[in-house]
């Protein structure tokens, strides 16, 4: 059989379907987190969905026992189907929403987006194949997403939530095309011989790959999909066929850009470059208090307090560390909401504690903090004066490295903390901590205000969600005191 979710696989890169069904044993033994939150966050939406069509009935099981339950629902006069399965020519699928519409019937699938995407063209033509291949009439195709527009006031309402898209247009255009790659996804899962690929983007894009460890075990640390600013398909076409897999050995004038440029400099020639003027200038410009600021945020696609929007931050925690003059003292504050309700004016009451009108704030990639105190003003507009003014204090520390002021090979050509402080302050270090990455935090913050959970868990995931925001902002204390030193 060939399944809805495996055909998408096929697409992403006919490697990953063979791995899929070959090599299970490669995969990692546990859903990552991340990608465990997006299957969560689309089930939430799923059941919003169905609540637009209350008359609906599910189809329980899957493959055999699932079919047989959707024609039996459907010889009962049931005229809407959650989870209507089609099982025909090794063709798999399940359909959101199934519904009667005269003598044919609709097919809506759920996302969790807020936009049609191409692979949602495909994911609804291989529904539309598999149904017809089992003898149903399809009329429409339909896209249930996210209303981005919708603000939460009070209980969530599903017509306010979600929009419906109708692509019937889009999925017949592409049918033909979705039959030829259908033919070839069954002749490559009768195949024993694993397929070669040339690796380009299909790694992560649409989803990420869980096989990437397993694909990219030969390639070289300084490789061709590394480089500063990223190479285009095309580009990484010509390097390849010139059997170009290191970043040492790209042509000089074969890059463009000057951040590109300087990564193959400084891999190439086993150099660090560093401009001590450039960076002075730009350190020159802060004026002391210094306050090292770093929020956590979650972005639900449910919103879960009035006022907000799908998928808009709500700022949750923060840490701060503050130093009054230079080689002074370090003082740290710290916030983080355990309660079920908007953190925004408690966070924000404490944080004016600790910053005054005088000072610079620094952050790393500071529009994302200007951004979250942009937000928070219009939901707390007595604090709208003192956000405006710490937005207008802010210095962004990672422009240092965004502008090749120093740039190390093992940056790999990335500006992120995560890659300059392990090269720069080894001895702090992510890897020691119970939360090592922001997904991670953020997920972290809707258990930890789970009114039923346990006070000892409670405890300890507090403890490590103010470790890991607190190391963001002293990692960037022991960066700048680097960058003083130079």
């Amino acid at each position: 059989m060939l399944s809805k979710s495996q055909f998408l696989k096929y697409i992403q890169c006919y490697k990953y379907l063979w791995l899929y069904k070959f090599r299970r044993d490669l995969l990692p033994e546990e859903t990552d987190e991340s990608l465990q939150r997006i299957f969560d966050e689309g089930y939430e939406v799923e059941d919003y969905a169905r609540k637009l069509f209350p008359k609906g009935v599910k189809a329980e099981g899957l493959y055999e026992t699932a079919k047989k339950n959707t024609d039996k629902l459907i010889k009962d006069g049931n005229k809407v189907i959650f989870q209507a399965t089609a099982m025909a020519n090794s063709l798999y699928a399940m359909a959101d929403i199934f519904v009667k519409n005269g003598d044919k019937w609709d097919i809506y699938e759920v996302k969790s987006s807020t936009q049609v995407k191409d692979i949602h063209v495909i994911d609804l033509s291989f529904q539309k194949i598999c149904f017809e291949s089992a003898g149903y009439k399809i009329g429409k195709t339909h896209l249930v997403v996210i209303n981005t527009s919708y603000v939460r006031k009070g209980k969530i309402d599903p017509k306010e939530l979600l929009k419906i898209e109708d692509i019937s247009s889009d999925v017949r255009n592409l049918i033909s095309e979705i039959k030829l790659n259908i033919e070839s996804a069954l002749k490559l899962i009768k195949s024993p011989k694993e397929p070669q690929i040339r690796i380009l983007k299909q790694c992560s894009s649409p989803y990420e790959c869980p096989f990437i460890d397993y694909c990219w075990k030969d390639v070289p640390d300084h490789s061709i999909y590394s480089i500063a600013c990223g190479l285009s398909e095309k580009k990484l076409n010509e390097l390849l066929d010139q059997d170009i897999l290191e970043i040492k050995d790209i042509p000089e004038d074969f890059l463009t850009r000057d951040r590109a440029l300087m990564h193959r400099h400084v891999v190439k020639h086993n150099k660090v470059h560093i401009e001590p003027d450039k960076i002075k200038e730009d350190l020159n410009n802060l004026k002391y208090p210094l306050y090292f600021l770093d929020y956590e945020t979650f972005s639900p696609a449910i919103p879960l307090f009035d006022g907000y929007k799908p998928y808009q931050r709500i700022v949750f925690q923060f840490s701060l560390h503050v130093q009054e003059q230079p080689g002074g003292k370090l003082n740290h504050y710290e916030f983080l909401a355990k309660d079920f309700k908007d953190p925004t004016e408690d966070l924000l009451k404490a944080l004016r504690k600790f910053i005054s009108k005088k000072g610079t704030a620094i952050s790393w990639n500071a529009m994302f903090e200007k951004g979250c105190n942009s937000e928070m003003a219009k939901r707390a507009p007595q604090y709208a004066s003192f956000l405006k003014s710490v937005n207008d204090s802010m210095y962004d520390l990672m422009l240092i490295f965004r502008k090749g002021y120093y740039v190390h090979k093992n940056f790999h050509g990335s500006a992120s903390i995560k890659k300059v402080l392990p090269v720069l302050i080894p001895k702090l270090s992510y890897k020691n901590l119970n939360i090592q990455e922001g997904g991670t935090a953020s997920d972290s913050w809707k258990t930890l205000i789970d009114p039923d959970i346990d006070k000892k868990e409670k405890d300890k995931l507090y403890k490590d969600m103010t470790d890991y925001c607190g190391l963001d902002t002293m990692a960037m204390v022991e960066i700048l005191k680097f960058l003083q030193k130079i």
